[in-house]
């Protein structure tokens, strides 16, 4: 063989000799120990993987190399921590394996706020990557994305308002926070939440203080919830006058979200496709938000259930007053809604001072001025349509609510006080199926803020499961 073919052959085998993986320079195998072996869809991969329950051990190891060959081969290798987000894979955590003798072992943490997929593997220092691993903390990976539905604002129920609705269409946005799992499952289930006045949808959904977000707590225990910004409210910000809409219209407007949860028309990516349809939906509303939801239940019945929170028709002295001044306000001094202008709305509580009275009860400072802070004005055509609304309210709920209520509320809610919420749960759903009354201690108004927050999203969490959501 000519000696330049020779030579030719030689160095080719030399670059291949050199390309080629071996045992040594291959990345390792990383073990999980922890929880139980099971078989999952995570981010969009079914895999074998590690279920663990929160606050439960979960530890990952490698086995050092066999040989110095092996050792030096993993200088400047690492183990990479990724966590789902949206399907798809972000890095959460590195850590340095390098050439060590012993077996590299470390925790991974499990607790409530680290729910989610994971992929563990090994990563040499020219890239290649080792067999994955995955895990699986509490529910798995939590999407978290904004939602919109169009509605028309309009008024088909049979509680009169005071002036018409506008009948334009409008694009009601929001957020749905729940398990990849629960939206991946064959009948798929959620719970719609309407918030009070006073408050937009940060009242469910409240980030400023680490573990207030009621949200995103329940799906950490496995519920899908969307919570909306209702039209009207500032922080929706396209109704351009503030007597354009009413509470039998916002009744309305909360049907139409069901209708749109169930039909599968609800726009928003949660990352591998779009919003599911629903197989069940459930309504709650907070305080005026509880009346909107009763009107809507009552009038439509498309909830498979209703939650009425911090609400009952019998409001307190304070509430009459305090909504007597806001509808006061609405006549004589309207005030615009402080994000585009927009005449006719007023503050249910005209001082800061005012508001902390009706809704606090021993409630972290940080809470009470973030929420303080945060807190809006509403539309005058809400508040000034809660009376004659109330007077049907009374009759409607005895006659036409048949699906299965909750009525939860505070020991110490100074505008809708004990025992009024027992009156409520004995005497306003006689069709209902089931109604089941829950009081909480040392509660104020504003259920999702005070120190005894998690007891509301726990007696929540019970009922949404015993519901099937």
């Amino acid at each position: 063989m000519p000696s330049r073919v020779l030579a030719l052959l030689l160095t080719s085998g030399a670059v291949l000799a050199a390309a080629a993986p071996t045992a040594a320079s291959a990345a390792p195998r990383t073990t999980l120990t922890g929880g139980s072996a099971a078989t999952a869809a995570v981010c969009g991969t079914t895999a074998a993987v590690r279920r663990v329950a929160t606050g439960a051990a979960l530890r990952l190891s490698v086995a050092p190399a066999a040989s110095a060959r092996g050792r030096a081969a993993r200088k400047g290798s690492a183990v990479v921590v990724e966590r789902c987000d949206a399907g798809v894979w972000k890095p959460l955590r590195t850590i340095t394996l390098g050439a060590r003798r012993r077996t590299m072992s470390a925790v991974i943490g499990t607790s409530a706020s680290a729910t989610g997929d994971l992929r563990v593997r090994t990563r040499t220092r020219t890239g290649s990557h080792g067999p994955p691993v995955y895990a699986r903390i509490g529910v798995g990976e939590i999407v978290d994305v904004p939602i919109s539905v169009p509605v028309v604002n309009r008024n088909r129920t049979a509680t009169p308002c005071l002036g018409a609705p506008d009948g334009k269409t409008y694009t009601v946005k929001g957020s749905l926070v729940a398990p990849r799992a629960t939206l991946d499952a064959a009948r798929p289930a959620v719970a719609l939440y309407l918030h009070g006045v006073g408050y937009s949808s940060f009242f469910f959904r409240f980030g400023d203080v680490p573990g207030y977000d009621y949200g995103l707590e329940q799906a950490r225990a496995g519920h899908a919830s969307v919570v909306i910004d209702r039209l009207g409210n500032p922080s929706n910000g396209q109704l351009g006058d503030g007597n354009a809409t009413c509470i039998p219209a916002q009744a309305d407007m909360a049907d139409q979200v069901i209708g749109a949860l169930r039909s599968g028309k609800v726009s928003g990516s949660t990352g591998r496709d779009g919003v599911p349809a629903f197989r069940r939906v459930v309504l709650a509303g907070h305080s005026l938000g509880g009346f909107i939801a009763q009107v809507s239940q009552y009038s439509f019945g498309s909830a498979d259930a209703l939650a009425v929170v911090s609400y009952t028709d019998v409001p307190s002295p304070f509430a009459l007053t305090t909504f007597a001044v806001a509808g006061a306000d609405c006549v004589t001094a309207p005030r615009p809604n402080g994000t585009t202008g927009a005449p006719n709305y007023a503050a249910f509580g005209r001082t800061d001072a005012d508001f902390a009275a009706g809704h606090f009860h021993d409630i972290d400072p940080a809470v009470a001025a973030a929420t303080l802070r945060r807190r809006n004005v509403d539309a005058c055509g809400d508040l000034l349509s809660a009376a004659q609304g109330l007077v049907v309210d009374q009759v409607a709920t005895r006659t036409a609510i048949t699906s299965p209520v909750l009525v939860i509320s505070g020991q110490d809610d100074v505008l809708f006080s004990p025992p009024t919420n027992q009156l409520q749960a004995n005497t306003a759903y006689p069709r209902s199926r089931e109604v089941r009354l829950v009081e909480l201690p040392d509660t104020g108004h504003a259920v999702t803020l005070g120190r005894t927050h998690e007891a509301f999203r726990r007696a929540m969490d019970a009922w949404l499961t015993d519901q099937g959501a």
